[in-house]
This record gives structure tokens, sequence and C-alpha cells, in this order.
């Protein structure tokens, strides 16, 4: 079923997975356990649907803590929602131990392969993460990022039309007649829909095949590229899309070295807990991780050179800042006051 996104994907499988746990298992409190890397969508699925969030933590190579998830599994129990890869780290979750968990709680097991979903697959040190493996009950996967196709294309998949059913919203007693929908959306655009299906036939299985083939050299060549950096280090080892890295240098703050990136032309993606980067590597961009590492190294010198310095016009102080407030939820506030700055300016 096509979605208009990654989010719609993943909201659509976590409201059916509700409403069928509700009817077949009888739980009316439902709770969802995530890793503390999984996707923001999931915040928003429990803010919409009254779900309540467990979060657990990641490992040492940032993937979901297997033992973590053993423990916050009980009667409440809808759904663990794993990610291949997660977008902060390019952590591969553990598919076949969480299946295994899910299968003996019987509750349900999501997996979000939107990054992942036509990459992994021909990437062949990666295990089987989709309904080849047992307990595996829904997937999203962006047919508008790796399958090429136009912005605003997803899909959401079901192991059994049982629990697609749940996704959908039957109205039998209106006025205007009998009601049927599959989303959220009463009106799509069909011209969206054919285009995905163009770029699925126009690529192929050969075509998905060699942009994985490019993308996954271009990850080794920058993990490669960054171990021979002094200062740096490159987080996880799943060699996914997405490469990250932090400091392996206290006095190093990688949030400074962005900065002197952006100046050089470079726009990274910021993370916190802990601080990195990421790049998300695609066929578009491939070539230039020669040039990334190169610049990296230069910047790690220059932020050095700096020493307690910052760059002028640079974020480092405001990144910081933000991670290190204890009260989120003051956070949280200022995010929204900048939402609406960015809105009354539309």
């Amino acid at each position: 079923e096509q979605r208009r996104g990654g989010t719609e994907s993943i909201l659509t499988a976590i409201r059916a997975t509700r409403d069928y746990s509700r009817d077949v298992r009888g739980i009316k409190a439902p709770e969802m356990i995530v890793a503390i890397s999984a996707h923001a969508a999931v915040y928003k699925a429990a803010d919409y649907f009254g779900i309540e969030l467990v979060r657990v933590g990641v490992d040492e190579n940032f993937r979901m803590d297997i033992n973590a998830v053993r423990r916050a599994v009980n009667g409440n129990t809808i759904l663990i929602y794993a990610s291949t890869p997660g977008y902060p780290h390019g952590a591969v979750d553990d598919i076949q131990a969480l299946a295994a968990i899910a299968k003996r709680r019987k509750c349900c097991l999501h997996v979000d392969a939107c990054l992942g979903g036509f990459v992994l697959p021909f990437a062949s040190s990666i295990k089987p993460f989709d309904f080849r493996v047992d307990g595996v009950t829904s997937m999203s996967v962006d047919t508008h990022k790796y399958g090429l196709a136009q912005k605003g294309s997803s899909v959401v998949l079901y192991n059994s039309a049982a629990l697609r059913q749940y996704q959908y919203t039957a109205v039998m007693d209106w006025s205007g007649g009998l009601y049927i929908s599959p989303s959220q959306a009463g009106s799509r655009s069909g011209g969206l829909i054919a285009q995905t299906w163009a770029a699925l036939m126009r690529m192929g299985r050969e075509g998905y095949q060699r942009v994985a083939d490019d993308v996954i050299a271009g990850a080794n060549e920058l993990r490669a590229g960054l171990s021979e950096i002094d200062g740096l280090k490159v987080l996880g080892e799943d060699v996914s899309m997405v490469v990250a890295w932090g400091s392996s240098d206290p006095s190093l703050n990688i949030y400074t070295v962005n900065d002197v990136m952006v100046k050089k032309g470079w726009h990274l993606s910021v993370l916190q807990a802990p601080p990195a980067l990421h790049m998300c590597l695609t066929s578009a961009n491939v070539a230039s991780v020669r040039q990334l590492c190169v610049d990296l190294a230069i910047a790690v010198k220059e932020t050095r050179a700096l020493g307690k310095g910052k760059v002028d016009g640079g974020k480092a102080p405001i990144y910081g800042l933000a991670g290190g407030l204890p009260d989120r939820g003051t956070v949280g506030d200022i995010l929204k006051d900048v939402q609406d700055l960015m809105l009354k300016h539309v």
C-alpha cells in the first residue's frame, strides 16, 4: 500500500498494530518498545494513537539492545520497532533476535526499512530482515529514497491480510453512503503512484543492484578514510548507506569541526547523544567521498588550532547548549517557538 512518505507508512503500521492488538489480544493500555535511535515518527505515533513509548538503549555498535528489549516486553507490549538501518548511525538492528522475542511474547515486530529497503537486500553482509524472518509482521520502505521515485512515495507492507485490514477505516452509517478508505488521506495522487511504478520498472533488480554496489563501496571508502584521520572515530560496525563519526579526542569538539566543514561548503547531518556527524551516501555523492575525507582531515587540524575558540557564525555553541540542558522540556519549547517563527514567513 503506497503512502506519501516514510512517516505515514510508519504511522499506518503502528495504528493498525494497535487496533489489531486491542481486538485480538485485548490490550487496552498499549506499549511500544523502541530504541533511543528509532526514527522520530514513533513519537508522533505514540502521541497520536495513545501508545506508551518504552525506550531502550543501544549496544556498543548502536544496534537496539536485545537484552533491554527482553526486559521491557510485558503483557501490554503490542509492538517492537526495529530499524534497518537506523537514521543516526546506520546501524542494522538484529531482526532475527528481535523476531524470536516477538514470537515468544506474541507481539508484533515492525521493521523500519525506509532507508535500507532498496539497498541492504543487495548487500551480502546483511542478514535477512524482511518477511523471510518469522516474526516480522510489518515493514515500511521508502520508494522516494533509494527506490528513486519522486518525493512523497513510500510503501507499508504486512505479513498478513488480517493485520492489514486494521489500517482501513470503514463507515457504515454515514448519510453520504458506505465509505471505506485505506489511508489517512482521502485523496491521493494517481500520478505519483504511476510515477513510482515507472521508476521501479525502469530500474529493475539489476539497476537497484548497481546503485547498492556503488553506495556500499562508497561507505567502505568513507569508513576507511575516517579511520586514518587522527581525532575521529567511526561509530558502529554495520556497513550501510549511513556513515557516522565522532571525536576520539575529548579536546576536539565535533560540532566545531562541522562548522569548519560548513565554511568549506559541506552540509553534514549533526547528531547528539553522543555528539557526532553523519553522511548519507547516494549515487549522487559517492564520487565526493575522497574529497570529503581530505577536507575533514584539514578541518580537524583547523579546529585544533582554534583551541577553545569558535567559528564565526557557527552553530557549535547552540548544539552544545541544547545537548547539555537537563530540562528536555525547555528544549522542546524552544523548538516549537522556532517552528512558529519559520511558519510566520511561509
